[in-house]
């Protein structure tokens, strides 16, 4: 498995954006020329407009898988720099929180895995119940210095625009379906 750095996490994230956004506007397009096609003065030519409609469909389709993908992306940006962040600090502190937490951790080597699991869990409800408490506090939060560039430029969350373009959920099927119609008009166009 390939650990991502946050600035690959980074160029991912932008690249997926900017997939999602020009299919975006690939799709404003097609219903402007569907817009154009109705409202002109030629004939509407059924077939011509079977095809505007089934291209707008398979693009909305691709807006969708777009708007997913960068979803997705964004939210491994932030857990490469959560991941990253929390590694950093065990190293410094580690030994600090192990003792802290004591109590629920010691002797735990030897022991099965169930018992080790469930010391683990109680040990992170404690740490959460300290976590809640400090931030109950409405205490200032700030990114970590080593990717606070990184993660202000992606931002906090998402456009709010791709979790509505990624709403829509599709079958199997109705993928298959869409990648199939996708091919058969990237093969169809002229080159």
């Amino acid at each position: 498995m390939t650990t991502l750095t946050p600035q690959q996490a980074f160029n991912r994230c932008q690249a997926d954006k900017t997939v999602w956004l020009n299919l975006k506007a690939g799709l404003a397009q097609a219903e402007q020329e569907l817009y154009q096609h109705l409202n002109g003065d030629n004939d509407n030519c059924p077939v011509r407009l079977a095809e505007l409609r089934e291209s707008i469909d398979v693009k909305i389709w691709q807006i969708n898988q777009a708007a997913g993908r960068y979803i997705r992306s964004h939210e491994a940006l932030q857990r490469v720099s959560m991941q990253n962040g929390l590694d950093g600090f065990m190293q410094q502190h580690g030994a600090t929180l192990a003792a802290v937490l004591a109590p629920e951790l010691k002797a735990l080597n030897g022991q099965p895995e169930l018992v080790r699991h469930r010391a683990l869990d109680r040990a992170a409800g404690y740490f959460r119940e300290a976590l809640a408490v400090w931030l109950s506090e409405e205490k200032e939060i700030n990114y970590c210095a080593q990717d606070n560039d990184i993660l202000t430029a992606a931002g906090h969350r998402p456009d709010a625009a791709s979790r509505v373009d990624n709403q829509q959920k599709y079958t199997p099927v109705q993928h298959r379906i869409y990648a199939r119609r996708c091919a058969e008009m990237t093969t169809q166009r002229p080159a």
